[in-house]
């Protein structure tokens, strides 16, 4: 069984009245150990695909089986702990803390894993990327490529099952970049699976599988040997630009059936939503819980202005405290009404809370559960509500301490 399959793989984005395909029903299988190159224009899918392959997004539909386990099956901290163990991400920018040295960035992972021991692994992972000598420096004295050798280091420090890399060598000169690519390529002959998403040529055909993806499909799959038997493609670093900019699999492939037509540079918007997700068998709806957060957030305001008009109506009976005593009560409404005032302090407050998070969490599902898209605006609602009943307790508060302090200095 290959260490990923994937199978109708499709990925749908809300935007307004319309829907954005950005993968549509992929099929794709990568053997342990490979090597592969993941390429097409701006907009064709690809870094779409490496964030579904990361974990790090839920598709809409289709399957994604990772080392033999299903992905769509596993909660947010089963999901977290594929990322910590089992995945590598090496990023164009870098990422890196830039206050902490070079080995105490290598070792994130496993500090987040929660191992006692991260100096001894992190110099390994150093090691193998040729920085022995660098261990101590921050990412400020370090150059570039030495700099996304950290970012290696830290990817694979916990020997993970797969290494994702989004453009490597997009923010590095030609001779480092090479560098770089050497780097993977040792990493691969040492067993580690790859998947390196690029745009550029060059660096693609140091991959030893090159997929192209346009409008969110696969329209190229081939082994780079084979495209260099064919004599194309050879000799990559030497195309014009021109020749860069046409899609991969138009100016590699020789076969006039490999692709029709260049591609738009963007994903098309599809203008019927509801029929766009009724073709992955799903259909628009309510997130799940979003009237109960509007609901709950609205009540906090609700108590907060009730809990005002007790206390105006409080103020308005012009009772002496100072004259109460067990013999001489204040009256029964004024007792009724300071009571009241705080029950509705209390539920405003409690209401406010509870508003803020279950908002929060509405629109996470809207984010992330396919279908669950209807609700955003109801959750946002429920969000501001309930800061607004914590907050205004709060300033209130604030404002008669003030108040108070001024009088003392003034007396």
């Amino acid at each position: 069984m290959p260490l990923i399959q994937v199978r109708g793989l499709t990925k749908l984005y809300p935007m307004g009245d319309s829907v954005v395909r950005a993968l549509d029903g992929v099929d794709l299988d990568i053997a342990e150990g490979e090597f592969i190159a993941i390429t097409g224009a701006s907009g064709s899918g690809k870094s779409t695909m490496m964030h579904l392959l990361g974990c790090l997004d839920r598709p809409t539909a289709g399957t994604y089986v990772l080392d033999g386990r299903n992905v769509g099956e596993m909660s947010d901290r089963e999901l977290a702990r594929v990322r910590n163990q089992s995945i590598g991400f090496v990023f164009q920018t870098f990422n890196l803390i830039n206050r902490t040295s070079a080995v105490e960035n290598v070792g994130v992972p496993l500090f987040y894993a929660r191992l006692a021991n991260t100096r001894g692994p992190a110099k390994r992972a150093l090691e193998r990327v040729g920085l022995t000598q660098r261990v101590s420096h921050t990412p400020a004295e370090l150059s570039g490529g030495e700099r996304q050798r950290v970012a290696i280091a830290r990817a694979i420090v916990n020997d993970p099952l797969l290494l994702l890399a989004d453009e490597p060598t997009g923010n590095l000169d030609s001779r480092t970049g090479e560098q770089i690519m050497e780097i993977f390529r040792a990493l691969n002959e040492q067993g580690v699976t790859i998947v390196l998403v690029t745009h550029e040529r060059a660096v693609a055909m140091q991959a030893k599988r090159i997929v192209q993806m346009r409008d969110g499909k696969v329209v190229y799959d081939e082994m780079t040997d084979a495209i260099q038997r064919r004599g194309v493609g050879v000799s990559p670093v030497a195309a014009s630009p021109a020749e860069l900019a046409v899609e991969p699999a138009v100016a590699w492939d020789a076969a006039p059936t490999a692709v029709a037509a260049p591609s738009p540079a963007r994903v098309t918007p599809v203008a019927a939503p509801a029929a766009a997700v009724a073709e992955v068998g799903l259909t628009p709806r309510l997130a799940a819980g979003a009237n109960g957060a509007f609901g709950c957030g609205l009540a906090g305001p609700v108590f907060l202005a009730l809990a005002v008009v007790a206390g105006a109506l409080v103020s308005r009976m012009n009772v002496d405290l100072s004259k109460v005593t067990p013999e001489n009560p204040p009256p029964a409404e004024f007792a009724v009404l300071v009571l009241g005032a705080l029950i509705c302090l209390l539920l405003g407050i409690v209401a406010g809370v509870i508003g803020l998070v279950w908002g929060r969490a509405v629109q996470r599902r809207i984010r992330t559960i396919p279908g669950q898209w209807l609700g955003a605006g109801r959750a946002r609602a429920a969000w501001i509500c309930g800061l607004v009943a914590v907050l205004a307790p709060v300033a209130l508060v604030c404002v008669n301490v003030a108040a108070c302090v001024l009088r003392l200095s003034r007396g």
